[in-house]
């Protein structure tokens, strides 16, 4: 099991969840936003419009639309032979 953060726009990490796979981090991911969404009902709610991914001083960074949050998870995440993600392999669920 690797550990996923949330990191906010503060800069500040902190553990969401333990997942096995990169299917496990974007259901982990669903599931904070939804949470989120749950605790302030009164702010708009979050959509995820789109997912980038890219690694990053050894693990991999989700960008979901917020722009000054993110989520890591403590994998890098597989590249081709030309250094590219993937992506494809979070989204088959």
């Amino acid at each position: 099991m690797a550990k996923l953060w949330f990191g906010n726009r503060l800069g500040q990490e902190r553990v969401i969840a333990e997942c096995e796979n990169f299917k496990e981090v974007n259901i982990a991911i669903d599931k904070f936003i939804a949470e989120c969404n749950k605790k302030w009902p009164n702010k708009t709610p979050f959509k995820r419009y789109y997912t980038r991914i890219w690694n990053e001083g050894g693990r991999s960074v989700f960008d979901v639309g917020s722009h000054s949050e993110f989520f890591y998870f403590e994998l890098p995440y597989p590249t081709d032979e030309y250094g590219f993600v993937d992506e494809s392999e979070v989204f088959n669920r």
